[in-house]
């Protein structure tokens, strides 16, 4: 193989070549802001280069400077450790050993590490004349150099063997010392952002076996890239590849993390859909609705509003939002009160801004109560003790309001509208969805920080919180269930548009009083407690009794109904504050 000027001998393939111009623009990067300046004048008369790559890889280096005149104070130089890779890798070198002297004596270099730089430091004050050798081990410049014809594995011996100076030098040349015959060679040299080949390189030959270079006039922060291929059976390679993490690296889009996440996504999403249908969607049935309520004929142009079979207002705002919610027991205090269980007391006004309250006065009636109706009653109206205040309900009936969701949710099981209870699938679900979903964060972290698999991290967290989401309504109701739900919406439409002037006007008072918990919870309170105040049988005249459940001051009329009580309404549902 022979010397060549100005181009290099033989390259070794396009994978070596750019490999080496990566090299030259990093190992040199930084370097005038990085390295401070040792001395202003002066530079380098000769920068010679001497190594030798052992059978293992190790390349060790020796590098003679004869400074051009006197020597500088102290000698800076700055050794790049990493150069990128392909696919968010790069590879690490690890300098060792590394000695300075002069006139074969121990100079002491200072050897510190910034960032991706080894910087040496050497107090060149006393020098004189005398040469500076620099030597110094590399462990990571023998890489994997491809296949060469005949399928024989290669090994890319390259490193910046001229770096990180912020002199000038006259005259580079360097030999390195293989246990074998090289490939190939190369050699770049010049400034960081467009190295060219150097003036003359080559190696192989008989005269000249071993790689050599030589470059002159160098500027300050230039390089000497210098490169050359051998059999990996006469070097092995000790390339050190390491991932480099960035976030594009974590949130890869190549092809197979988006197909994976992609692939989890769908897989994900079926089984959230399938988990719903198969525990969250309600039965489906053939059943007809369930009659809840209706406005039964009673004469021509008269309507008679009829509940049947018990279903309560509490039973129904529990099958309709599979919650037990403090609309519910409000709603359930209004039918005990309506029912003849209970009065309500609208308490006196001290003054003019002063708010409405209420109290309550039990009442005896034979109609039997469920268990959920009985301890609300016992709570607010207390059959040896003084009742509730509305405004001053606090901890110990909140307590008790506990107990009268328990109740009913209990009482929809046993009735058969639910095959579970509502707040237990719900909690269950909840428990499930936020350890899942906190698996899930911890996996993306992981996958986020170790791999390039970030989009399924992502998907991870995105499934968990769809479990979440359909958690809420996993409860699932059961046949009769849907088909109360069904009449539940059947009746909820009657009591918004039927008309309220087919209510008998002898007995609207009472007619019209149990409709009104109904509309409480499923729509078209307003209307009917209008009805309710129109129905007035001696407009102008005070009523404070003329509702049998619903007793006020001496001066109320019935027109005030439908303020006071929304007011009710809104105060007691506000302090009813329970759980679900």
């Amino acid at each position: 193989m022979h010397t060549h000027r100005g181009r290099p001998a033989s390259k070794g393939g396009p994978r070596h070549s750019v490999a080496v111009l990566l090299s030259a623009l990093l190992l040199s990067a930084g370097l005038s802001a990085s390295v401070p300046l040792a001395w202003a004048d002066g530079g380098i008369d000769t920068f010679d280069v001497s190594g030798k790559v052992s059978p293992t890889g190790m390349l060790s280096i020796t590098s003679t400077i004869n400074f051009a005149g006197t020597a500088p104070a102290q000698f800076v130089q700055q050794f790049d450790t990493t150069l990128p890779g392909e696919d968010y890798t790069f590879y690490r070198f690890d300098i060792t050993n590394m000695t300075a002297t002069a006139g074969g004596v121990d100079l002491k270099p200072s050897v510190t590490q910034d960032g991706d730089y080894l910087v040496l430091s050497v107090d060149t004050s006393a020098i004189g004349s005398a040469p500076l050798v620099i030597a110094y081990d590399v462990t990571g410049a023998a890489m994997d150099g491809g296949l060469a014809v005949g399928n024989v594995a290669m090994t890319n011996v390259r490193w910046a063997v001229l770096q990180g100076l912020n002199l000038p030098v006259a005259t580079a040349t360097g030999t390195i010392s293989v246990p074998g015959m090289i490939r190939g060679v190369d050699c770049k040299a010049g400034t960081t952002s467009g190295p060219q080949p150097c003036q003359m390189f080559g190696g192989g030959t008989y005269d000249a076996p071993s790689p050599n270079f030589q470059q002159t006039n160098l500027g300050a922060g230039q390089v000497v890239i210098f490169s050359f291929l051998l059999p990996s059976d006469t070097v092995a390679t000790d390339q050190q590849v390491e991932a480099r993490w960035t976030l594009d690296r974590a949130f890869s889009v190549d092809t197979t993390p988006l197909l994976v996440a992609l692939a989890v996504l769908i897989l994900g999403v079926v089984a959230l859909f399938m988990l719903w249908r198969l525990r969250g969607r309600d039965v489906v049935t053939p059943r007809e609705p369930t009659i809840v309520a209706s406005f039964e004929p009673t004469g021509k142009g008269t309507v008679k509003f009829e509940v049947h079979d018990k279903i309560r207002p509490g039973h129904v705002g529990t099958v309709v939002d599979e919650r037990v919610d403090p609309i519910d027991i409000t709603a359930t205090v209004l039918d005990l009160a309506v029912r003849g269980h209970l009065g309500i007391i609208q308490m006196p006004s001290d003054g003019l801004h002063r708010p409405i309250d209420w109290t309550f006065l039990r009442l005896d009636c034979k109609d039997k109560l469920r268990p959920f109706e009985q301890t609300l009653l016992d709570a607010i109206a207390p059959a040896d003790g003084p009742a509730a205040v509305v405004s001053q309900i606090g901890g110990p009936i909140e307590d008790v309001i506990v107990t009268v969701q328990n109740q009913l949710y209990q009482d929809a099981v046993e009735r058969g509208w639910f095959a579970r209870r509502p707040d237990q699938t719900r909690h269950l679900f909840s428990v499930i969805g936020w350890i899942t979903l906190a698996a899930a964060i911890v996996a993306m972290v992981l996958l986020v920080a170790t791999t390039r698999l970030g989009l399924l991290g992502l998907v991870l967290v995105a499934l968990a919180a769809g479990l979440l989401t359909i958690g809420r309504d996993m409860p699932r109701r059961t046949a009769a269930g849907v088909s109360l739900l069904h009449g539940l919406n059947a009746l909820s439409m009657s009591l918004q548009t039927q008309p309220t002037n087919q209510i008998p006007k002898l007995t609207a008072y009472d007619d019209i009083s149990a409709i009104l918990p109904y509309a409480v919870v499923l729509g078209g309170r307003a209307r009917w407690v209008q009805a309710l105040a129109d129905a007035d049988d001696d407009p102008g005249v005070p009523d404070p009794d003329d509702l049998a459940w619903y007793h006020a001051p001496a001066d109320w009329n019935l027109e005030d109904l439908p303020v006071c009580l929304d007011s009710f309404i809104a105060h007691l549902s506000g302090r009813l504050v329970g759980r679900d």
